[in-house]
């Protein structure tokens, strides 16, 4: 097939089915294609906290929330719609502070005086359901705004009272899990309250509020305590000159503190200061701030996310939210712009971050007073980046560990600027200006490398302008890598990236840098042809997967590879040679392949049977090839593309109307055992060809449909996640024999297309190899890492998915933690 006819290919055979589908209704489903997180609350937001399994607990003085009535209290979806199963939607006065308990059970404190109808004296607690606790019932006799679970599961409550459970406590008590008061426990403070409390992991608390004794010694407004209550003589810090209200604890054991204050000691800090892990202010840390900060949330990169009432930071123009590196000094690409105070902010487990306040917008976006940020600072809003021209499909997509999203296809512009087969958007859909490679044709594969570099390959035969036949790598900042330069003499569909740096490729081509390769070759990190590897398939690969254990699965139109007999699907060893313990035998095309990590592999494409027996253009292998009894779904016209999630669940894209029977334009999503997901039916009006999940679990789409969801979508399209993308990078098990350490994954997001890579640096920005990560039932796992000690550390894991037509591309996705382990005590940073 040539060029021409391969144009005619896409633009006929992908325009020719179901114009007619965009008259069918629209199903209502968990997801919508409006990429937006908007609960719409008609009040102020003081309180947020992200539960484990993404669910989001939001307090404050609002009486409605996502259209229904909520009085101070509920609990949202990931997707922002209201969780209808959290129970406690009545509570009778503002809810400032919430906290979670080990068991699942949520305490609220505030200036309430009933949950639900039940008596509740600013203290309350609730299963996890939402309904109230009725064993719980410590009456406070003034707000509550403190609340800090200590590991024995007991409960430090702070705020202005003077009595709780009937005794005197001025400020700050101690509960027992059963809500009655630890007696033992009475630090006595004085002056008007005590705003903040946060507990360490070796049972000592740090408080902030105002006040001028504590634990019977002289403290200013912060102080550390004993777990007996008393002040702790090793942390005596310069007082602030007025109210502390926000605390942090950093890894390294460093404090940070807001309030109203504009000096600690003699220094000058205005509203945010840092102490040492002893109590010392951190002359290294002085942003200057023209208002108040409110509210604190950091990182696990070891960024701080501030919000409040400030309109400036170091004499740069950010209002109510901004970010901060380690050195206290402003991010300049992060600007969300709200209209007004930030009172609340929340991590979630994707890095994206929740904010409530007073605002009504963020940035050119209505949010009435809840929101959410994505890494960016950009606000979870629609991506609208249509793409025209007369063969305006998207073949290709992979997403960057920054967000960002490569595109490729055969438009000429997207999102209103001129793009030729190639560009790249920003994570609210935007059009990176400063990305423009170029390309004469049509781009169909992409793979994001761990350096940053991008490679591409397709039918185009010049980019940036210079020769690169089918195949080019492109600098970070999308100029041609001129080092890289493959001469292939057709168009190449697909690209897989194997660990060891080397890329497989799969097409048309006959010869690769002038030596034979029929349609598969493996090219070395250089781009010079790998001769020891050599199929030789008798016609088209239209896809390739890389195998945990380096062997290659090549699916396309072939029927014979190395000589031998193999129609329409291989594995491959790693010298080339057919695996013929491989038994997989399709009777039609194979367009696109997915292995699993527990190494079964989904295959798709046009097929009608599989190993003999009926398997509509997808089925599920065992690892030896044979066929996966466990998993049925049959499509009733082409499979182009398969997306993975942790959970296990499937994400199918291509011409098909009907999946077992059910209609489900162009895109379905089918639970493990292959079953339709109902949740899930956005109705595409035309053909879906590619496919890639983001970290935070949002689909990308892209084709040649013009609507999806009964919207107008030209090409591309991204949904909202409605479950969370969970992940936890996490140490454990330290000691003189290495530690291991995990990654654990679950929910919506991108599965991996091959085991994650574990780096470490003790810089944050330097890192080096600390090995592969091992698959476990719950993520990832690295065995006999050894962690220094008494010193802040980073590690950081990094993935690649398997995205894009054929699911031919890769993307790359990395989360990144900072650490601080002592040889004393480890201490927890708590943004999980």
């Amino acid at each position: 097939m040539n060029a021409h006819d391969r144009v005619f290919r896409l633009a006929g055979f992908r325009f020719l089915l179901s114009i007619a589908l965009a008259t069918l209704p629209c199903i209502g489903l968990a997801q919508n294609v409006n990429d937006g997180f908007d609960p719409n609350a008609n009040g102020q937001i003081d309180a947020l906290l992200v539960q484990p399994d993404g669910k989001i607990l939001v307090g404050g003085e609002f009486t409605a929330l996502a259209g229904s009535t909520r009085n101070h209290l509920a609990r949202l979806n990931a997707d922002g719609s209201l969780d209808d199963s959290f129970a406690a939607t009545d509570v009778d006065g503002t809810v400032y502070v919430i906290a979670l308990q080990g068991d699942g059970r949520i305490v609220i404190g505030g200036a309430f005086a009933q949950v639900d109808g039940s008596a509740r004296q600013r203290l309350a607690r609730l299963n996890a359901d939402g309904s109230v606790d009725l064993a719980f019932d410590p009456s406070a006799d003034g707000v509550v705004e403190g609340l800090a679970v200590q590991a024995d599961a007991k409960l430090v409550v702070t705020g202005g009272f003077s009595t709780i459970d009937g005794q005197t406590r001025h400020h700050i008590a101690r509960l027992k899990p059963d809500g009655s008061l630890d007696a033992a426990f009475d630090p006595d403070a004085d002056g008007d309250g005590i705003s903040a409390v946060i507990a360490q992991a070796d049972g000592k608390l740090l408080v902030g509020g105002f006040f001028d004794t504590i634990g019977g010694q002289s403290r200013h407004c912060i102080a550390r305590l004993n777990a007996d209550g008393s002040a702790d003589p090793t942390f005596v810090p310069d007082g602030a000159d007025d109210s502390v209200h926000v605390l942090a604890l950093q890894p390294d054991g460093k404090l940070l503190m807001a309030g109203f204050f504009s000096t600690i000691g003699a220094q000058a800090r205005s509203y945010l200061a840092r102490l040492n892990a002893d109590g010392s202010l951190d002359d290294t840390f002085a942003p200057d701030l023209d208002d108040q900060v409110l509210a604190l949330a950091l990182r696990p990169d070891g960024q701080l996310v501030i919000g409040g009432k400030f309109t400036q930071v170091d004499g740069q123009p950010r209002h109510f939210v901004a970010r901060l590196d380690g050195e206290g000094n402003v991010d300049p690409s992060f600007d969300p712009d709200a209209d007004s105070f930030v009172d609340a902010l929340a991590m979630q487990p994707d890095d994206e971050l929740v904010i409530g306040g007073h605002f009504n917008s963020i940035g050119t976006y209505t949010r009435h007073f809840v929101a959410r940020l994505n890494a960016d600072g950009g606000t979870d809003a629609t991506l609208l980046a249509d793409t025209s021209g007369t063969f305006n499909y998207v073949t290709a997509l992979a997403v960057q560990p920054d967000g960002k999203l490569i595109v490729g296809g055969g438009f000429t512009t997207i999102g209103g600027q001129a793009r030729n087969r190639i560009a790249r958007l920003n994570t609210d859909g935007s059009v990176d200006p400063t990305f423009d490679p170029d390309a004469n044709f049509d781009v169909d594969a992409l793979i994001v490398q761990p350096d940053g570099k991008l490679v591409a390959s397709g039918l185009f035969i010049t980019m940036g302008g210079q020769p690169h036949h089918r195949i080019a790598r492109l600098n970070a900042d999308g100029s041609v890598d001129t080092a890289f330069n493959p001469d292939v003499n057709s168009y190449v569909e697909s690209l897989a990236l194997q660990p060891n740096g080397k890329i497989v490729i799969g097409g048309y081509f006959g010869t690769v840098n002038g030596q034979t390769h029929d349609h598969v070759a493996r090219l070395n990190a250089d781009g010079s042809t790998d001769a020891t590897f050599n199929p030789d398939a008798n016609d088209n690969v239209f896809t390739v997967a890389v195998q945990p254990d380096g062997k290659v699965v090549a699916g396309g139109v072939f029927t014979t590879m190395n000589g031998a007999s193999h129609n329409y699907i291989a594995r491959l060893n790693a010298d080339g040679n057919a695996d013929n313990t491989f038994n997989a035998v399709a009777d039609s095309t194979v367009m696109a392949l997915i292995a699993q990590p527990d190494g079964k592999l989904v295959m798709a494409g046009a097929f009608t049977t599989v190993n003999g027996q009926s398997h509509a253009r997808i089925a599920r292998l065992r690892a030896d090839g044979n066929l996966d009894n466990t998993f049925a779904a049959d499509a009733n016209a082409m499979v182009w593309t398969l997306a993975l999630q942790p959970d296990g669940k499937l994400i199918v894209g291509g011409e098909f109307t009907l999946i077992d029977g059910q209609a489900h334009n162009h895109l379905v999503r089918l639970n493990v055992d292959g079953s339709v997901d109902t949740t899930f039916n956005p109705n595409a009006d035309n053909a879906v060809y590619s496919l890639a999940l983001q970290t935070d679990g949002k689909l990308v789409t892209a084709g040649v449909f013009t609507a999806i969801d009964g919207q107008h979508r030209a090409s591309i399209a991204r949904f909202s996640a409605p479950q969370p993308a969970l992940q936890l990078l996490d140490i454990a098990d330290a000691g003189s024999d290495g530690s291991t350490v995990t990654w654990a994954r679950s929910g919506a997001g991108p599965e991996l297309a091959l085991p994650p890579q574990l780096l470490f640096s003790l810089d944050g920005s330097n890192y080096t190899s600390a090995g592969t990560m091992d698959r476990v039932a719950s993520g990832w796992r690295k065995s006999g890492f050894v962690p220094p000690l008494d010193q802040t550390f980073y590690l950081r894991v990094r993935g690649h998915t398997g995205s894009g037509a054929f699911t031919g591309s890769a993307g790359l996705i990395e989360s990144t933690r900072q650490f601080h382990l002592r040889s004393d005590a480890i201490f927890a940073d708590g943004f999980e």
